[in-house]
């Protein structure tokens, strides 16, 4: 052998063996940790069979997509609200104010109560897909506070009409009033009125996605990572030399390619003969893309189930203006409608406070709408039908009063 060898090869450790679940839940045993904390099994295929509330807390805190998508979707609801009264307003904002210091279950929450519990609303519906409380009053009349309670307790049975329950069991439940507590829930019909789970369709592909990345991470630890091989052809013999002082020589010249590449700082170049050969050995390139494509698309399909959009959370890949202004339009009719429901159960809450206290005044409670990205779009586009309605008057095509009609019903439905 006529070069040496400068270092000994590096040897990858084997991948793990193991066999456990990838995606691993706290095991049996709340008693480990602290009361009231989760404790399930330790497959999330299982797990949503059992504590769904819970279960369903520890996947958005665990998985980033779920919980931005969450978040997203209570951003999106919870914009600032206004409270406005009819009748005597004085006395009605008073009322109100002191509802405010007091209606959180939470003494120790600060800023804007209504805000807070809106979005702990929002939260649980985008979470749970129902939300359950009770109206707590107090002893001289007057809302007191509101009491959170388990939505996955509730029950509903049919005769004529609904009647709704709360409990484990047949033995233990009660029958709820609908005068004492605040319901709401996402997407409800004529046959199920608790509505539907946003995260119901989601262990499912939690548990590929969650798999697949250990698979990845598996993969890529055997594969290894990228290195640099430097190939360097032996300088041809000279005629008459000796072998020892051949070998003297390429040895030399190996030494000194080596340090120079191994001193070579990262803005710096290096000029060889065409004897040099630099090649990228390991780490599977190619293999990586294909993971990447491959997870893309199961997490699209995890958006897809929390009902959004990829480029709501920042994953789009080459969606159109168009489409995206369509999808927004969607997005915020959405919004609207579970804003209205929202809106229209904390209005009940502050007229029901208001009428304990014989008070007359009725509060309205209404949410701001979300900023419209297209609305420099929108205001162009209305100004060329402007231009050409008037263009239309002045070739007298259609009469003056008739364009302001015109103008007015399109201004409306922007």
């Amino acid at each position: 052998m006529l070069f040496r060898k400068r270092q000994n090869p590096i040897r990858a450790a084997r991948a793990s063996s193991s066999k456990s679940p990838a995606f691993r839940i706290p095991i049996e045993g709340a008693s480990k940790i602290a009361p009231g904390f989760y404790s399930g099994p330790d497959d999330i295929a299982t797990a949503g069979m059992l504590d769904k509330g819970r279960f369903y807390r520890y996947i958005r805190d665990s998985i980033p997509i779920v919980g931005a998508a969450h978040w997203a979707w209570v951003k999106l609801c919870n914009t600032p609200n206004v409270i406005k009264f009819d009748g005597d307003e004085a006395a009605g904002k008073k009322a109100t104010d002191e509802l405010r210091r007091r209606i959180l279950e939470n003494p120790y929450s600060f800023g804007d109560s209504m805000n807070i519990l809106s979005e702990m609303i929002f939260s649980e519906l985008f979470l749970c897909g129902r939300y359950l409380a009770e109206v707590i009053s107090l002893p001289d009349g007057g809302v007191d506070y509101l009491k959170s309670m388990d939505s996955f307790k509730l029950k509903f049975e049919r005769s004529s009409r609904w009647t709704a329950f709360y409990g484990t069991d047949d033995k233990n439940r009660i029958r709820l009033d609908p005068q004492k507590v605040i319901y709401l829930s996402l997407a409800s019909d004529m046959t199920n009125p608790l509505g539907i789970e946003p995260l119901g369709s989601i262990p499912f592909v939690l548990q590929i996605e969650q798999q697949f990345l250990a698979d990845m991470a598996k993969s890529s630890h055997n594969a290894g990572y990228p290195r640099l091989q430097i190939s360097i052809t032996p300088p041809t013999a000279w005629d008459n030399e000796e072998a020892e002082a051949y070998t003297t020589r390429i040895n030399k010249y190996f030494d000194d390619t080596v340090e120079v590449f191994s001193e070579l700082d990262i803005d710096k170049n290096i000029f060889t003969w065409n004897d040099v050969e630099v090649k990228i050995v390991g780490g599977d390139q190619g293999r990586t893309w294909t993971w990447k494509i491959h997870r893309e698309q199961i997490i699209e399909d995890v958006i897809t189930g929390m009902k959004l959009f990829p480029w709501v959370l920042g994953r789009s890949h080459g969606t159109t203006k168009e489409w995206v202004r369509s999808q927004y339009n969607l997005l915020m009719q959405v919004v609207d409608s579970v804003q209205a429901n929202v809106a229209e159960a904390i209005q009940r809450i502050l007229n029901a406070n208001l009428a304990a206290q014989n008070i007359g005044a009725t509060a309205t409670f209404t949410f701001e709408p979300n900023k419209d990205p297209f609305e420099m779009d929108r205001e162009n586009a209305f100004d060329k039908r402007i231009q050409n309605v008037q263009r239309l008057v002045a070739m007298k095509a259609i009469e003056e009063a008739e364009a302001k009609i015109y103008l007015r019903a399109r201004w409306n439905k922007y």
